[in-house]
């Protein structure tokens, strides 16, 4: 049994740096999150052991996105030894709304993008969707999108846009074929994991483009953890998924340790 699982089943943290991929802040009436505060997330991430965390809004309906990415602004300028932000954006407004939203944010120290067109009721291969891969292809900021449709749009945009970098947000291992083809698809295990989904997973696609997502504070940290810890791959790997990888991202981004 490796260090890890086994810290695990003792019920102790994990000596890993933790880096995050995938984690919201902020809530509302209508979905409200594990945690009232950022400074109590901040608390919690320093308890476990995570040194750093892409956050985005968790109003994920994004229909007063400028006040959600406000939101983000000041807590990255905040807490900016823990917090990278990433702005989110409604689909279903006009491009120029749109364009002038992530422009905004650019300028206020955001350094990617946020995408959830399911949520919002608008297609996952929409034409909002490409536009907004253009503009993160000319200002060479990553898009984390919680379904990038199917894999053959993926691999077109990528093809189309090839220089920012591309998220998977959720394990759906349909993706599998692109992220093992191209150097700029990341794949982020935020979400349910069946029995023996991790360890195919890892037997079928590359492992140093496989990146912890914990998802909060719309789930809890131990939700996404756990699959991870537990399963039956090496721990040489788990540290890779767990931290590593998404270390060698932000040094690709040009972000490093801060």
């Amino acid at each position: 049994m490796d260090k890890l699982k086994e810290e695990c089943l003792k019920g102790e943290m994990p000596k890993v740096s933790l880096y995050d991929i995938h984690a919201h802040l902020g809530s509302t009436r209508d979905y409200p999150g594990f945690y009232a505060t950022t400074e109590e997330i901040v608390g919690e991430m320093d308890r476990i052991g995570i040194k750093k965390a892409i956050v985005f809004p968790l109003e994920v309906y994004g229909t007063e996105f400028s006040h959600s990415n406000d939101g983000i602004i000041a807590d990255c300028n905040k807490f900016p030894e823990h917090l990278i932000g990433f702005c989110m954006v409604n689909l279903n407004y006009p491009q120029n709304v749109i364009e002038e939203e992530i422009e905004r944010c650019r300028k206020s120290g955001i350094v990617g993008i946020k995408l959830i067109a399911q949520y919002q009721g608008y297609p996952d291969e929409g034409k909002n969707v490409e536009f907004v891969c253009e503009y993160a292809n000319y200002h060479k900021m990553p898009i984390l999108n919680h379904c990038w449709g199917s894999p053959e749009f993926l691999e077109r945009l990528v093809r189309r846009y090839p220089s920012f970098h591309y998220i998977c947000g959720h394990p759906l291992l349909e993706y599998t074929e692109v992220v093992n083809k191209y150097e700029n698809v990341w794949f982020c295990t935020g979400g349910i994991f069946r029995l023996g989904e991790v360890e195919k997973m890892v037997g079928t696609m590359r492992n140093d483009r496989i990146c912890w997502g914990s998802d909060f504070s719309d789930l809890h940290f131990g939700w996404t953890l756990g699959p991870i810890l537990l399963a039956e791959i090496g721990e040489e790997t788990k540290r890779r998924i767990l931290g590593e990888n998404m270390v060698q991202l932000l040094k690709k981004l040009g972000i490093g340790e801060r």
